[in-house]
Protein backbone atom coordinates (compact mmCIF):
# COMPACT_ATOMS: atom_id res chain seq x y z
CA UNK A 1 0.00 0.00 0.00
CA UNK A 2 2.93 2.21 0.63
CA UNK A 3 4.37 1.78 -2.45
CA UNK A 4 0.99 2.27 -4.07
CA UNK A 5 0.86 5.76 -2.68
CA UNK A 6 4.07 7.01 -2.96
CA UNK A 7 4.07 6.06 -6.54
CA UNK A 8 0.60 7.72 -6.92
CA UNK A 9 2.20 11.09 -4.96
CA UNK A 10 5.64 11.03 -7.46
CA UNK A 11 3.31 11.04 -10.52
CA UNK A 12 1.65 14.03 -9.20
CA UNK A 13 4.85 15.89 -8.14
CA UNK A 14 5.87 15.45 -11.57
CA UNK A 15 3.04 17.08 -12.46
CA UNK A 16 3.28 20.21 -10.81
CA UNK A 17 6.70 20.06 -12.52
CA UNK A 18 9.01 19.90 -9.29
CA UNK A 19 11.98 18.04 -10.69
CA UNK A 20 13.15 14.81 -9.53
CA UNK A 21 15.49 12.39 -10.34
CA UNK A 22 15.14 10.65 -13.21
CA UNK A 23 17.93 8.04 -12.02
CA UNK A 24 15.43 7.51 -9.02
CA UNK A 25 13.23 4.21 -9.94
CA UNK A 26 9.48 4.25 -8.98
CA UNK A 27 10.24 1.01 -7.24
CA UNK A 28 12.90 2.58 -4.75
CA UNK A 29 10.83 5.43 -3.80
CA UNK A 30 9.41 3.98 -0.28
CA UNK A 31 13.17 3.00 0.71
CA UNK A 32 14.19 6.07 -0.81
CA UNK A 33 12.06 8.07 1.43
CA UNK A 34 12.28 5.77 4.47
CA UNK A 35 16.89 6.63 4.16
CA UNK A 36 15.56 10.48 4.12
CA UNK A 37 13.21 10.40 6.98
CA UNK A 38 16.16 8.42 9.08
CA UNK A 39 18.66 11.39 7.39
CA UNK A 40 15.95 14.38 8.73
CA UNK A 41 16.20 12.80 11.82
CA UNK A 42 19.84 12.75 11.87
CA UNK A 43 20.19 16.41 11.04
CA UNK A 44 17.90 17.09 13.51
CA UNK A 45 15.64 19.77 11.21
CA UNK A 46 12.60 20.02 13.70
CA UNK A 47 14.92 21.84 15.98
CA UNK A 48 15.06 24.90 13.92
CA UNK A 49 12.40 24.63 11.35
CA UNK A 50 9.31 23.44 14.16
CA UNK A 51 6.68 26.58 14.22
CA UNK A 52 6.14 27.06 17.81
CA UNK A 53 2.93 27.91 17.52
CA UNK A 54 1.09 24.87 16.31
CA UNK A 55 4.00 23.10 17.04
CA UNK A 56 4.12 21.51 13.45
CA UNK A 57 8.18 20.08 13.30
CA UNK A 58 9.09 21.32 10.15
CA UNK A 59 6.67 24.53 9.53
CA UNK A 60 8.80 27.08 10.29
CA UNK A 61 8.94 30.04 12.63
CA UNK A 62 11.32 28.86 15.17
CA UNK A 63 13.34 32.22 16.18
CA UNK A 64 17.19 31.37 16.52
CA UNK A 65 19.17 33.54 18.71
CA UNK A 66 22.23 35.04 16.89
CA UNK A 67 24.97 37.44 17.90
CA UNK A 68 23.53 39.69 15.26
CA UNK A 69 20.29 39.65 15.59
CA UNK A 70 17.22 36.78 16.08
CA UNK A 71 16.97 34.52 12.67
CA UNK A 72 13.92 32.74 11.93
CA UNK A 73 13.91 29.33 10.43
CA UNK A 74 12.12 28.96 7.06
CA UNK A 75 9.32 26.73 6.27
CA UNK A 76 10.54 23.59 4.74
CA UNK A 77 6.70 21.79 4.16
CA UNK A 78 6.37 21.25 0.55
CA UNK A 79 3.91 24.41 0.80
CA UNK A 80 3.17 25.84 -2.69
CA UNK A 81 2.66 29.25 -1.20
CA UNK A 82 5.29 28.88 1.99
CA UNK A 83 7.46 26.14 1.76
CA UNK A 84 10.06 24.70 -0.47
CA UNK A 85 7.07 22.83 -2.60
CA UNK A 86 8.59 24.70 -5.76
CA UNK A 87 11.91 23.01 -5.19
CA UNK A 88 13.46 20.82 -7.83
CA UNK A 89 16.44 18.79 -6.55
CA UNK A 90 19.22 21.20 -8.18
CA UNK A 91 17.15 24.18 -5.92
CA UNK A 92 17.48 22.23 -2.92
CA UNK A 93 21.23 21.37 -3.52
CA UNK A 94 22.10 24.99 -3.73
CA UNK A 95 20.43 25.36 -0.86
CA UNK A 96 22.24 22.73 1.06
CA UNK A 97 25.40 23.35 -0.72
CA UNK A 98 25.93 26.75 -1.30
CA UNK A 99 23.17 28.43 1.03
CA UNK A 100 21.56 30.48 -1.69
CA UNK A 101 17.54 30.29 -2.68
CA UNK A 102 15.98 29.72 -5.69
CA UNK A 103 15.17 33.32 -5.63
CA UNK A 104 19.36 34.21 -5.42
CA UNK A 105 18.61 35.03 -1.74
CA UNK A 106 21.86 34.25 0.26
CA UNK A 107 20.85 32.26 3.51
CA UNK A 108 23.09 33.17 6.71
CA UNK A 109 24.91 30.18 8.33
CA UNK A 110 22.32 30.02 11.25
CA UNK A 111 21.37 27.24 8.74
CA UNK A 112 24.43 25.20 8.40
CA UNK A 113 24.79 24.77 5.22
CA UNK A 114 28.21 24.77 5.94
CA UNK A 115 27.85 21.45 7.67
CA UNK A 116 25.36 19.94 4.93
CA UNK A 117 27.64 21.45 2.11
CA UNK A 118 29.55 17.91 2.37
CA UNK A 119 26.81 15.60 2.04
CA UNK A 120 26.71 13.25 -0.68
CA UNK A 121 24.38 13.17 -3.61
CA UNK A 122 22.87 10.26 -2.43
CA UNK A 123 21.72 11.64 0.59
CA UNK A 124 20.67 14.89 -0.44
CA UNK A 125 18.52 13.29 -2.97
CA UNK A 126 17.11 10.56 -0.13
CA UNK A 127 16.17 14.04 2.08
CA UNK A 128 14.98 15.84 -0.75
CA UNK A 129 12.49 13.09 -1.75
CA UNK A 130 10.92 12.80 1.90
CA UNK A 131 10.54 16.28 2.35
CA UNK A 132 8.65 16.73 -1.15
CA UNK A 133 6.42 13.26 -0.65
CA UNK A 134 6.39 12.15 3.01
CA UNK A 135 6.01 15.28 4.35
CA UNK A 136 2.44 17.13 5.02
CA UNK A 137 2.51 20.70 3.19
CA UNK A 138 1.85 23.04 5.57
CA UNK A 139 0.87 26.70 4.65
CA UNK A 140 2.10 28.48 7.43
CA UNK A 141 4.08 31.91 6.82
CA UNK A 142 7.36 33.02 8.58
CA UNK A 143 7.90 35.97 10.31
CA UNK A 144 10.78 37.72 8.17
CA UNK A 145 14.32 37.58 9.84
CA UNK A 146 15.22 41.71 9.97
CA UNK A 147 18.76 41.96 11.38
CA UNK A 148 20.06 45.75 11.73
CA UNK A 149 22.74 47.12 8.48
CA UNK A 150 24.99 45.99 7.44
CA UNK A 151 23.67 41.96 8.04
CA UNK A 152 20.33 42.97 6.41
CA UNK A 153 22.26 43.62 3.08
CA UNK A 154 21.84 39.70 1.86
CA UNK A 155 24.94 39.75 -0.70
CA UNK A 156 27.31 40.46 1.61
CA UNK A 157 26.95 36.65 2.45
CA UNK A 158 28.53 36.02 -1.09
CA UNK A 159 31.90 37.19 0.29
CA UNK A 160 31.53 35.27 3.17
CA UNK A 161 30.80 32.41 1.21
CA UNK A 162 33.65 33.01 -0.62
CA UNK A 163 36.20 33.32 2.13
CA UNK A 164 34.87 31.01 4.48
CA UNK A 165 32.86 27.67 2.53
CA UNK A 166 34.06 24.69 1.83
CA UNK A 167 31.94 22.37 -0.37
CA UNK A 168 33.90 19.79 -0.86
CA UNK A 169 32.08 16.64 -0.44
CA UNK A 170 33.09 14.52 2.96
CA UNK A 171 33.90 11.25 3.06
CA UNK A 172 32.39 8.38 4.64
CA UNK A 173 28.53 8.50 3.78
CA UNK A 174 28.62 4.80 3.00
CA UNK A 175 31.41 3.59 4.76
CA UNK A 176 30.84 0.32 7.12
CA UNK A 177 28.83 0.61 10.06
CA UNK A 178 29.84 1.73 12.84
CA UNK A 179 33.61 2.94 11.68
CA UNK A 180 35.54 6.49 12.57
CA UNK A 181 34.70 7.26 8.52
CA UNK A 182 30.99 6.82 9.09
CA UNK A 183 31.08 8.45 12.37
CA UNK A 184 33.23 11.71 10.53
CA UNK A 185 30.70 11.83 7.79
CA UNK A 186 28.30 12.50 10.50
CA UNK A 187 29.81 14.86 13.05
CA UNK A 188 31.23 17.13 9.57
CA UNK A 189 27.80 17.00 7.92
CA UNK A 190 24.09 15.70 9.12
CA UNK A 191 24.99 16.27 13.03
CA UNK A 192 26.56 19.42 12.43
CA UNK A 193 28.57 19.06 16.17
CA UNK A 194 30.91 22.12 15.01
CA UNK A 195 28.30 24.20 14.52
CA UNK A 196 27.63 24.76 18.12
CA UNK A 197 31.23 22.84 19.44
CA UNK A 198 33.95 25.11 17.07
CA UNK A 199 34.89 28.42 18.30
CA UNK A 200 34.22 31.32 15.70
CA UNK A 201 36.54 33.75 14.52
CA UNK A 202 36.08 37.79 13.79
CA UNK A 203 33.72 36.67 10.88
CA UNK A 204 31.84 34.49 12.91
CA UNK A 205 33.29 31.92 10.67
CA UNK A 206 34.38 28.31 12.78
CA UNK A 207 38.08 28.05 13.59
CA UNK A 208 39.50 24.72 11.69
CA UNK A 209 42.71 24.33 13.86
CA UNK A 210 40.54 24.13 16.83
CA UNK A 211 37.51 21.93 16.07
CA UNK A 212 34.97 20.42 18.38
CA UNK A 213 37.04 22.56 21.63
CA UNK A 214 33.82 24.80 22.43
CA UNK A 215 32.11 27.57 22.19
CA UNK A 216 29.78 29.72 23.58
CA UNK A 217 26.15 29.75 22.44
CA UNK A 218 22.48 31.58 23.53
CA UNK A 219 23.90 31.98 26.99
CA UNK A 220 25.07 28.21 27.60
CA UNK A 221 28.58 26.65 26.76
CA UNK A 222 28.77 24.27 24.12
CA UNK A 223 31.61 22.32 25.90
CA UNK A 224 35.10 21.14 24.47
CA UNK A 225 34.38 17.57 23.47
CA UNK A 226 37.96 16.87 21.87
CA UNK A 227 39.97 13.87 24.20
CA UNK A 228 41.79 16.15 25.93
CA UNK A 229 41.65 14.64 29.51
CA UNK A 230 41.06 18.01 31.33
CA UNK A 231 39.29 20.20 29.01
CA UNK A 232 37.25 17.67 26.96
CA UNK A 233 36.08 14.24 27.23
CA UNK A 234 39.23 12.53 27.19
CA UNK A 235 38.62 10.42 30.25
CA UNK A 236 35.10 9.17 28.80
CA UNK A 237 34.59 5.85 27.30
CA UNK A 238 33.18 5.09 24.17
CA UNK A 239 30.36 3.39 26.01
CA UNK A 240 29.37 6.20 27.91
CA UNK A 241 29.41 8.81 24.83
CA UNK A 242 26.80 6.28 23.32
CA UNK A 243 25.03 6.04 26.32
CA UNK A 244 24.98 10.48 26.56
CA UNK A 245 23.50 10.35 23.25
CA UNK A 246 21.29 8.05 23.69
CA UNK A 247 19.70 9.31 27.19
CA UNK A 248 21.26 12.35 27.14
CA UNK A 249 22.60 11.85 30.85
CA UNK A 250 25.85 10.07 32.38
CA UNK A 251 25.19 9.75 36.06
CA UNK A 252 28.37 11.92 37.30
CA UNK A 253 29.22 12.79 34.43
CA UNK A 254 27.27 15.01 32.49
CA UNK A 255 23.36 15.97 31.73
CA UNK A 256 22.15 17.47 28.61
CA UNK A 257 20.35 21.04 28.64
CA UNK A 258 19.07 23.24 26.29
CA UNK A 259 19.89 22.72 22.72
CA UNK A 260 22.05 19.72 23.47
CA UNK A 261 18.91 18.35 25.56
CA UNK A 262 16.71 18.78 22.25
CA UNK A 263 19.26 16.99 19.94
CA UNK A 264 19.24 14.13 22.15
CA UNK A 265 15.73 14.24 22.29
CA UNK A 266 15.06 14.70 18.35
CA UNK A 267 18.13 13.66 16.93
CA UNK A 268 20.67 11.19 18.81
CA UNK A 269 18.23 9.38 20.71
CA UNK A 270 17.00 8.44 17.44
CA UNK A 271 19.93 7.14 15.76
CA UNK A 272 20.55 3.45 15.26
CA UNK A 273 23.50 1.96 17.85
CA UNK A 274 25.67 1.62 14.51
CA UNK A 275 25.99 5.46 13.64
CA UNK A 276 26.10 6.09 17.39
CA UNK A 277 28.71 3.98 17.93
CA UNK A 278 30.57 5.22 14.60
CA UNK A 279 30.18 9.08 16.33
CA UNK A 280 31.46 8.37 19.61
CA UNK A 281 34.26 6.38 17.57
CA UNK A 282 34.75 9.67 15.66
CA UNK A 283 35.09 12.31 18.38
CA UNK A 284 37.88 9.90 20.50
CA UNK A 285 40.09 10.16 17.54
CA UNK A 286 39.88 14.07 16.76
CA UNK A 287 43.22 15.88 17.52
CA UNK A 288 42.60 16.61 21.40
CA UNK A 289 42.54 20.59 21.93
CA UNK A 290 43.33 21.81 24.79
CA UNK A 291 41.58 24.87 27.28
CA UNK A 292 40.66 25.65 30.52
CA UNK A 293 40.51 22.95 32.76
CA UNK A 294 37.52 22.17 34.93
CA UNK A 295 38.01 22.09 38.61
CA UNK A 296 39.63 18.81 40.63
CA UNK A 297 35.87 16.73 41.14
CA UNK A 298 35.40 16.19 44.51
CA UNK A 299 35.27 12.19 45.89
CA UNK A 300 31.49 12.83 47.39
CA UNK A 301 28.85 15.57 47.90
CA UNK A 302 29.33 17.68 51.06
CA UNK A 303 26.17 17.63 52.94
CA UNK A 304 24.60 21.45 53.68
CA UNK A 305 24.68 21.48 57.99
CA UNK A 306 21.22 20.81 58.57
CA UNK A 307 20.95 22.98 61.74
CA UNK A 308 22.21 26.14 59.78
CA UNK A 309 19.86 25.51 56.33
CA UNK A 310 16.40 24.58 58.03
CA UNK A 311 15.84 21.60 55.57
CA UNK A 312 12.54 22.96 53.26
CA UNK A 313 11.51 26.02 52.39
CA UNK A 314 9.39 28.10 54.68
CA UNK A 315 5.92 29.60 54.43
CA UNK A 316 3.96 32.24 55.46
CA UNK A 317 0.19 32.42 56.73
CA UNK A 318 -1.11 33.13 53.60
CA UNK A 319 0.94 29.70 51.71
CA UNK A 320 3.29 31.94 49.88
CA UNK A 321 7.06 31.08 49.88
CA UNK A 322 9.31 32.73 51.43
CA UNK A 323 12.44 32.67 50.01
CA UNK A 324 13.56 36.16 49.92
CA UNK A 325 16.62 35.72 53.11
CA UNK A 326 17.49 32.50 52.64
CA UNK A 327 20.68 31.39 51.88
CA UNK A 328 21.96 29.02 49.04
CA UNK A 329 22.26 26.28 50.91
CA UNK A 330 18.44 27.14 52.22
CA UNK A 331 17.54 27.31 48.70
CA UNK A 332 19.08 24.42 47.71
CA UNK A 333 17.82 22.22 50.51
CA UNK A 334 14.53 23.02 49.87
CA UNK A 335 14.12 22.78 45.96
CA UNK A 336 17.16 20.49 44.89
CA UNK A 337 17.89 18.22 47.38
CA UNK A 338 14.84 15.81 47.29
CA UNK A 339 15.86 14.62 43.41
CA UNK A 340 19.52 15.53 44.08
CA UNK A 341 20.24 14.63 47.28
CA UNK A 342 21.75 16.44 50.15
CA UNK A 343 25.13 15.34 49.37
CA UNK A 344 24.79 16.20 45.34
CA UNK A 345 24.68 11.87 44.77
CA UNK A 346 21.81 11.86 42.69
CA UNK A 347 20.27 7.76 42.63
CA UNK A 348 20.77 5.62 39.47
CA UNK A 349 17.72 3.92 40.09
CA UNK A 350 16.02 3.17 37.14
CA UNK A 351 13.06 3.88 38.28
CA UNK A 352 13.67 7.27 39.80
CA UNK A 353 16.64 8.28 38.39
CA UNK A 354 17.97 11.63 39.27
CA UNK A 355 21.52 12.76 38.21
CA UNK A 356 24.23 13.34 40.53
CA UNK A 357 25.74 17.06 41.01
CA UNK A 358 29.01 15.47 41.62
CA UNK A 359 31.21 15.13 39.01
CA UNK A 360 29.02 16.57 36.50
CA UNK A 361 30.42 18.99 33.52
CA UNK A 362 27.66 21.74 34.38
CA UNK A 363 28.84 21.59 38.23
CA UNK A 364 32.65 21.18 37.84
CA UNK A 365 33.17 23.98 34.88
CA UNK A 366 34.85 26.89 36.03
CA UNK A 367 32.22 28.65 33.61
CA UNK A 368 29.44 28.56 35.46
CA UNK A 369 26.60 29.47 32.10
CA UNK A 370 25.30 25.84 31.88
CA UNK A 371 24.73 25.27 35.71
CA UNK A 372 22.96 28.74 35.68
CA UNK A 373 20.75 27.75 32.58
CA UNK A 374 19.77 24.46 33.39
CA UNK A 375 18.82 25.65 37.02
CA UNK A 376 17.24 28.38 35.15
CA UNK A 377 15.64 26.73 32.24
CA UNK A 378 15.30 23.19 33.81
CA UNK A 379 15.04 19.92 31.98
CA UNK A 380 12.26 18.41 29.99
CA UNK A 381 13.66 15.75 27.69
CA UNK A 382 11.77 12.51 26.37
CA UNK A 383 13.70 9.31 24.97
CA UNK A 384 12.95 5.21 25.00
CA UNK A 385 14.62 5.88 28.02
CA UNK A 386 11.62 7.74 29.61
CA UNK A 387 11.24 11.47 30.38
CA UNK A 388 13.74 13.29 32.51
CA UNK A 389 12.27 16.77 34.01
CA UNK A 390 13.46 18.60 36.28
CA UNK A 391 11.00 21.65 37.03
CA UNK A 392 12.64 25.68 36.01
CA UNK A 393 13.55 28.37 38.50
CA UNK A 394 13.33 30.97 36.46
CA UNK A 395 10.34 32.31 37.42
CA UNK A 396 10.79 30.93 41.03
CA UNK A 397 13.60 32.46 42.27
CA UNK A 398 15.20 36.07 41.60
CA UNK A 399 18.27 36.38 39.99
CA UNK A 400 20.12 37.13 42.99
CA UNK A 401 18.56 34.06 44.33
CA UNK A 402 19.13 31.70 41.42
CA UNK A 403 23.23 32.95 41.75
CA UNK A 404 23.13 31.48 45.27
CA UNK A 405 21.93 28.14 44.56
CA UNK A 406 24.22 27.83 41.47
CA UNK A 407 27.10 29.80 43.67
CA UNK A 408 26.36 26.96 46.37
CA UNK A 409 26.08 23.99 44.09
CA UNK A 410 29.76 24.71 42.68
CA UNK A 411 31.37 24.89 45.81
CA UNK A 412 29.75 22.46 47.42
CA UNK A 413 29.49 19.61 44.71
CA UNK A 414 32.14 21.29 42.02
CA UNK A 415 35.66 21.50 43.59
CA UNK A 416 36.01 24.83 44.07
CA UNK A 417 35.33 26.18 47.19
CA UNK A 418 35.89 29.60 46.10
CA UNK A 419 33.71 30.20 43.19
CA UNK A 420 31.19 33.53 43.33
CA UNK A 421 28.90 34.07 40.68
CA UNK A 422 27.07 37.37 40.28
CA UNK A 423 23.80 38.02 39.66
CA UNK A 424 24.78 40.08 36.69
CA UNK A 425 26.33 36.77 35.74
CA UNK A 426 23.07 35.19 35.98
CA UNK A 427 21.84 38.23 34.19
CA UNK A 428 23.89 37.82 31.22
CA UNK A 429 23.66 33.83 30.50
CA UNK A 430 19.39 33.64 30.38
CA UNK A 431 19.54 36.97 28.39
CA UNK A 432 21.06 34.96 25.61
CA UNK A 433 24.54 37.41 25.89
CA UNK A 434 27.29 35.87 24.11
CA UNK A 435 30.41 37.22 24.38
CA UNK A 436 30.75 38.08 20.65
CA UNK A 437 33.79 39.79 19.53
CA UNK A 438 33.61 43.86 18.89
CA UNK A 439 33.42 43.56 14.89
CA UNK A 440 30.30 42.11 14.87
CA UNK A 441 29.09 43.70 18.63
CA UNK A 442 29.92 47.24 16.66
CA UNK A 443 29.36 46.37 12.68
CA UNK A 444 26.65 48.85 12.02
CA UNK A 445 28.76 51.43 13.41
CA UNK A 446 31.87 50.58 11.95
CA UNK A 447 29.66 51.09 8.61
CA UNK A 448 28.32 54.04 9.24
CA UNK A 449 31.64 55.43 10.38
CA UNK A 450 33.28 54.05 7.18
CA UNK A 451 30.72 55.44 4.86
CA UNK A 452 30.94 58.63 6.98
CA UNK A 453 34.34 58.83 6.01
CA UNK A 454 34.69 58.18 2.68
CA UNK A 455 32.25 60.76 1.93
CA UNK A 456 34.51 62.66 3.84
CA UNK A 457 37.27 62.39 1.91
CA UNK A 458 34.87 62.49 -1.40
CA UNK A 459 33.88 66.16 -0.62
CA UNK A 460 37.52 66.80 0.49
CA UNK A 461 38.92 65.72 -3.09
CA UNK A 462 35.34 67.70 -5.06
CA UNK A 463 37.06 71.07 -2.33
CA UNK A 464 40.38 70.53 -3.63
CA UNK A 465 39.89 70.35 -7.08
CA UNK A 466 37.31 73.10 -7.86
CA UNK A 467 39.68 75.31 -5.74
CA UNK A 468 42.57 74.34 -7.70
CA UNK A 469 40.90 74.80 -11.08
CA UNK A 470 40.70 78.35 -10.43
Amino acid sequence: MLKSLLTGLALTFSITSLTYASTTATEALPELVSRGAYLATAGDCAACHRDTQSEHPLAGGYGIQSPIGVIYASNITPSLQYGIGRYSLADFKAVMRQGIAPTGRYLYPAMPYTAFAGMSDGDLQALYSYLMLAVKPVDHQVAQTELPFPFSFRPVMRVWNALYLNSAPVSGSDASAGSIERGGYLVKTLTHCSTCHTPRNTLMAEKADVFLSGSQLAGWIAPNITPDRQAGIGQWSEQQLVTYLQTGAVHGLAIAGGEMGTAVQNSFSKLNDDDLVAIARYIKSVSAIQGEARNQTVQHGKSADQLSTETGVKMDPHGLTETQSMSGAQLYNGACATCHGSDGKGTQDPQHFYPALVGASAVNNRQPNNLIMTIAEGIDRNTSSGHAFMPEFRTQFTTAQLAQVAEYVTQQFGGNTSTQISARQVQQAISGVDNCNGVIHYASRLVYIGIAGIVIVLLGCIIFFKRRSR
